[in-house]
């Protein structure tokens, strides 16, 4: 068997797959020279026939060429990274495995995997809004609790003075009696004389009448108290059920608050590392691709200089030989949508202001918000008064539709109405997503939009 070149060799006894798998270890020696490696390959195949070669029915395209085949497939995938991370929150779905090797196939299931895991986060995040906005309520159910609990402990102090004074009264009347002599109506009548008799026992009739009715009010006032005393005890129990409540939803939210940072974090590293492996092989493809053009365009400076010989078209040659690269346009950046005037205005740049804040659920400014947080503050400066709640801020205003929105409306999101932002123009909002966000401008979530309602209005 005559001898191949050592770099070129493959052992007889080597499988397909185990030369893929060596290949593959060393792909960044194979992707810095790519286009090298091609044009050697070729050669060496030109030449195949030994029996220490696989042939080309026993093994698919080395993996070089497969990798090539796969950079179009990643690069697509990573141009949608950068949104699909803006959206990833939650904790619904387990940490990502080791990264894949960058083959078609692992390439597709890696993409499945991304996308079923935000699809499961989309849904965690969904009910991690609600519980903010459901924690947002029961703040407002707290407070109306405290007024109750307040309302029946000054119920409970106006019995007791009202007992102290029906008490004072009866032993007032008591005292009265005794000091008329605690005669019988037998006795006033029989003794002494009768005209002074009737008169006395008129006296004490009415004394009489006076303790009953005193009697009467003490047992009312005593009644009143026990009353008191039952709502207070109620008001107070329903207070503590609420603080009891908002404190589990609290230890939840922030525990889910973690897993979504924990798995953010994991999937934002896999991002990197398929971006970082994607920027080595396209690296690799343009170097391959450079070579080829420079092979061309010599190829054509060749050809135009005998050309040029012949015709004397030298110009006409070189023109044509550089026909086809042109400038890649320049896309201007957007304008600023236009703030609005009056209060919407106030409310609209009082919302810029805040970019770049952290989204915390239950906050409410000023360093810190979460949805209805957000916007109850930016109205506020601009003289408007919100409830921290989505559900609350939806009836807070008139209701407009799409067509409708200007600068400095609230739009509301999903049947629930569990998320709101300010409407900026232009078909954009500022808002607080989500746990691991910032307050930022986007467009507004037309899919899943419910209405607007204008504060004020």
């Amino acid at each position: 068997m005559s001898s191949v070149p050592t770099e070129g060799r493959r052992n007889a006894g080597e499988s397909c797959s185990e030369t893929r798998h060596r290949d593959a270890d060393s792909g960044a020696d194979i992707d810095a020279d790519a286009g090298a490696d091609i044009d050697a390959e070729d050669a060496f195949r030109a030449r195949r026939g030994r029996a220490d070669v696989p042939t080309a029915a026993s093994c698919p395209p080395d993996p070089p060429r497969a990798s090539r085949q796969a950079v179009s497939c990643l690069t697509g995938l990573l141009l949608a990274a950068p949104m699909a991370l803006t959206g990833l929150a939650g904790a619904a779905w387990g940490a990502p495995g080791p990264a894949a090797p960058a083959t078609s196939s692992s390439l597709a299931e890696v993409q499945v995997e991304i996308d079923r895991t935000k699809a499961a986060l989309d849904a965690s995040v969904r009910q991690s809004a609600r519980a903010a906005e459901e924690f947002d309520a029961g703040r407002i159910r707290l407070a109306a609790a405290e007024r109750a609990a307040s309302a029946a402990a000054a119920r409970v102090g106006r019995a007791n003075q009202a007992v102290r004074a029906a008490s004072d009264r009866h032993r007032g009347l008591a005292v009265s009696v005794d000091r008329s002599g605690g005669f019988s109506e037998l006795s006033l009548l029989l003794g002494g004389d009768p005209r002074r008799a009737l008169d006395r026992l008129g006296a004490v009739d009415a004394l009489a009448r006076r303790q009953r009715v005193a009697d009467g009010g003490l047992r009312l006032a005593r009644r009143d108290l026990t009353e008191a005393r039952r709502e207070a005890d109620d008001a107070l129990a329903g207070k503590k059920k609420i603080v009891d409540d908002l404190a589990e939803r609290k230890s939840a939210l922030a525990a889910t608050a973690t897993d979504q940072q924990d798995l953010l974090g994991q999937l934002q590293a896999r991002f990197a590392e398929l971006e970082k492996r994607a920027r080595a092989r396209a690296e690799a493809a343009r170097r391959a691709r450079q070579a080829a053009a420079a092979a061309a365009a010599a190829a054509a400076a060749r050809q135009a200089a005998a050309e040029s010989a012949r015709y004397g078209q030298q110009a006409g040659a070189a023109a044509a030989a550089g026909k086809g690269f042109a400038a890649t346009p320049v896309t201007a950046a957007p304008a600023e949508p236009p703030l609005g005037s009056g209060g919407a205005g106030t409310a609209v740049r009082e919302a810029y202001a805040q970019l770049g804040k952290p989204y915390v659920w239950g906050a409410e400014g000023p360093g810190t918000f979460d949805c209805s947080g957000l916007t109850q503050w930016v109205w506020r400066k601009a003289g408007v008064a919100l409830s921290h709640y989505t559900g609350s801020q939806w009836n807070e205003g008139r209701r407009v539709s799409r067509a409708e929105l200007v600068a400095g409306d609230l739009v509301f999101f999903h049947a629930d109405i569990d998320h709101v932002g300010i409407y900026v123009g232009s078909g954009k909002m500022i808002n607080a997503p989500r746990t691991g966000e910032v307050v930022r401008v986007e467009d507004v979530w037309w899919s899943s939009f419910q209405g607007g309602v204008r504060p004020g209005a």
